[in-house]
Parts: structure tokens; sequence; C-alpha cells
């Protein structure tokens, strides 16, 4: 599965918006649409980034795990007279089960849901209207829900594969004795973080220690062995280092050896635990969905991740998005960040989307591959974030002092001449923007390549 589109109207601060995540959409047949299989959302805090997220996880749960996750949409009408309401467009793709179509199967599905603010509202055709005085979630009836929630979004449907990952990812903060067993996760379990920042992501844990009793009892057995050797390989390709799991201890903590040293998950930095949580969370739950597959990391779906870049080191920021892709190839990732890093990290192929405020209103815009892909500092101050300097305000205040010295600086009067030349040390020392390149040098050369294509 991947998603085509997702359409807002009358949701928080969007009026009426869509995003598409198809390359070329809207030219060509729907059915030759390819997606991007990575998805940046960038934007200032509280312009919807998050509400694209989490309409999403509502959508691609389904209709009663949705319920379950957001049992009431407070605040989330921008016109309380009007019912807001979220559509998406999404794909079936190979592995993903059952057959739409008596003549022709469909594997394009397009569905929606309605959601009424606090003043009561009637919904429905004309010859069944209902009142509703309270915030409440409706699916929008047809056919192809009332087919989906069966073969796609039932807990025991074959692929039809989708998880979303709120900012707060994490690993269980206690020790704690975990039983060794392990239940079939229910559809709405996917989208918990998003909507319950209180959520742990222990299902990794539970899997450990559940693969090591297993093997502990029998251990020939093949499928425990095989599943242990995918969750493994996978964690380890996304962290960064020599770091590989060590053991599970009886109690049921997980030792990583990190270099010469053996730590258990609990004493791991807040960076490791967050890629931990997300791996192994993401691993677990793909091979409870694809059970055939020998290596459910090449199986395709959409993860829905909301501010990366938490708790990253920045050297972690430029690589995870490509770690990502390269360990789940054929996953379609839809993710929030605030980090260049992550942006330009997701390579010239990734959709670069961006969220701003324009006359009250949210709009969302692609940013070209070429702003992202230059360095940090043309990145910041490119439309991808429009930044106005990427220097502190004291230092701004230094590089204007500067410039306006320089105009006149056959004219300055002793005072400012002293400060002229203060400020001319200062310069050569922090070497600012307003400072040019050596000639020939690589950075004069990009300089000289981004201006070509920018301009």
């Amino acid at each position: 599965m991947w998603v085509q589109s997702i359409k807002l109207e009358n949701i928080k601060c969007f009026r009426n918006q869509e995003l598409n995540f198809a390359s070329n959409p809207k030219e060509g047949k729907a059915s030759r649409k390819k997606p991007y299989r990575w998805i940046t959302l960038l934007g200032e805090n509280g312009v919807g980034k998050s509400t694209v997220l989490q309409s999403l996880g509502l959508l691609l749960a389904g209709p009663e795990a949705a319920k379950e996750l957001m049992p009431r949409p407070t605040g989330w009408v921008q016109d309380v007279t009007k019912v807001g309401e979220i559509t998406a467009k999404i794909h079936k793709e190979e592995g993903d089960g059952g057959s739409f179509g008596q003549k022709r199967e469909s594997k394009i599905f397009s569905y929606s849901y309605m959601v009424t603010g606090s003043k009561a509202i009637e919904v429905g055709t004309k010859d069944n209207r209902q009142v509703y005085t309270e915030p409440v979630l409706l699916e929008k009836p047809n056919k192809i829900l009332s087919w989906l929630r069966v073969n796609a979004f039932a807990s025991d449907s074959q692929g039809w594969f989708a998880v979303g990952y709120g900012a707060f990812r994490r690993l269980t903060r206690v020790s704690q004795v975990i039983i060794p067993s392990l239940e079939a996760p229910k559809r709405s379990s996917n989208f918990f973080t998003q909507f319950n920042e209180d959520t742990s992501l222990s299902s990794f844990e539970r899997w450990m220690v559940y693969l090591d009793f297993r093997l502990a009892k029998n251990p020939q057995d093949l499928e425990a062995q095989r599943m242990k050797v995918v969750g493994e390989d996978a964690i380890t390709q996304l962290l960064p280092g020599n770091v590989k799991i060590a053991e599970v201890t009886v109690d049921g903590l997980i030792q990583f050896q990190i270099g010469d040293k053996i730590v258990p998950s609990i004493s791991l930095s807040d960076g490791f635990r967050s890629v931990i949580a997300l791996a192994g969370d993401l691993i677990w739950r793909l091979l409870q969905s694809f059970p055939h597959l020998e290596n459910p990391t090449q199986a395709s779906g959409v993860v829905l991740i909301d501010e990366l870049d938490i708790h990253l080191h920045p050297s972690w920021q430029r690589m995870i998005a490509g770690w990502l892709q390269d360990v789940f190839p054929n996953l379609q990732f839809i993710v929030a960040t605030h980090s260049p890093l992550i942006a330009s990290g997701a390579g010239e192929r990734a959709l670069t989307l961006r969220f701003r405020w324009q006359d009250k209103d949210v709009v969302v815009e692609s940013v070209p591959p070429l702003e992202i892909l230059a360095d940090v500092n043309r990145t910041l101050t490119s439309s991808a974030f429009d930044l106005p300097s990427v220097y502190s305000p004291e230092t701004e205040k230094k590089i204007n002092a500067y410039h306006q010295l320089q105009r006149k600086i056959h004219h300055l009067e002793p005072d400012e001449q002293r400060e002229y030349e203060q400020l001319q040390f200062f310069m050569k020392e922090v070497q600012p923007m307003g400072i040019p390149p050596e000639p020939g040098s690589l950075e004069a050369r990009i300089d000289a390549f981004l201006e070509a294509h920018l301009s």
C-alpha cells in the first residue's frame, strides 16, 4: 500500500488543502503514477504538519481503530458551523490481500471521514440525516470503505501495512520482568504514539524476550532464529558505529554491545533508545503483517514519523533518512522535521513540502530539490525554511555594523575607525557569509554552481 494524496477540508488550520505524494500527480493515468518513497514535511511550529500525519494515521488505521485512537476530536473543525472532512487516496500493492471489482480489479481507493464540531449540525443524506451536538469522527459510507474495513483494516488483514509514530518514541524507562508471550497487535496499536505521548514502544523488548524464550525451549526453532536475525540486522544497520545486541537476560533486560562495553537498554542515551524503539517496533510489526516473507524489511507499506530529528545528534540526522530507505526500500516514509540535515539526507528523489501561513490559512508548496541539497546555511535561508540568517542575533548585529561602516570607509570618525578595525578582526575570525570564499576553492565552486541553478 502507498498513499497518493490526502485532502483536508475545514480541519484545524486547513480550509481546503490537498497534498499529493505521487510523481507527476496531475499527468497521465492514475494507475501509472508512482509513489515518492520519502516525503519530508517542513514548516514552523503550528502550521499543521502533525495534523496531516494524524489525519493520515486515522485514515490508514480504519474506522473502528480511528474512533479508538481519537474518540472525541475536540478542536479539529475550523468552522464549527460546517462539517470537516479528511480524504485519502491509497494504492493497493503486491502482497496486499483482497480483490475489489467484479469485471476489473481496482487498485486505487478513495474514502473519507467527517468530523463535527462543538455546535449542533445535521449530517447525512436526505433520507437519513442525524444531528450531532458534540465533536465526533464519522465515516463517510461507501462501498470502497466497507470493502477496506474487511480486507485492509482488520487486524488479521494480509498486507496493507501502515504504522505511525508520534514525536515521543521511547523504550520503557524501568527495568521490568517481561512475560515471554506476544499477542497479535490490534490495528489501532500501530498508531498509539501519534495520539498518546505517554505510550512507550515496548513491543521490541517483549518481542526479543519472546524469541529468546522460544529458542531456549527449542534451539532448532528455525522461525524464531529467522525473526531474530532479521530484527537484529535491521537495528544494527540503523545504529551508528559498532553497536549490536549482545544478549537478553533472564529478567528481560536487553544488553547492547557498544565497542567493548555491554550496556542495558535502560541505560542507553535517548538518541539510541529512540532509534532502537522505532526500528524494533517497525520490524516487529512488519513480521506480523508479512509472516510469509523471508525478509519483511522488503515489504511495502506506509510509515508516518513526527519530528524524526528529536534526540538525534546532527551526525545521525545527516544519515537517518538514508539508513531507513536502505533498510526498508519499499516503504513510503512521510516524516515531519525541523532539521535541514534530515531534509537534505533524504536525497534528490524525495518530495519536500513546505507548510506556511498565507492570509490566515496554511498553504503547502513543494520545495525545489536544489534548495534542500545545498549546504545547511543555504538550505536554512532558502524557501525551505525561510530563516532570515544562520547567525545569532548578536553576530548578525556585528555583521550589519561592519557593512554600514564599510560603506563610508573613507569618512570614518576616530571612534568609528576603532570600531571598524575591531569588527574587521571579528569578520576574519568568524568568516560569515559576508566574506566571499577563496577563488577556486571547493566552496567557491559550489557557490557558483548553486548561483547558476537557483537564479
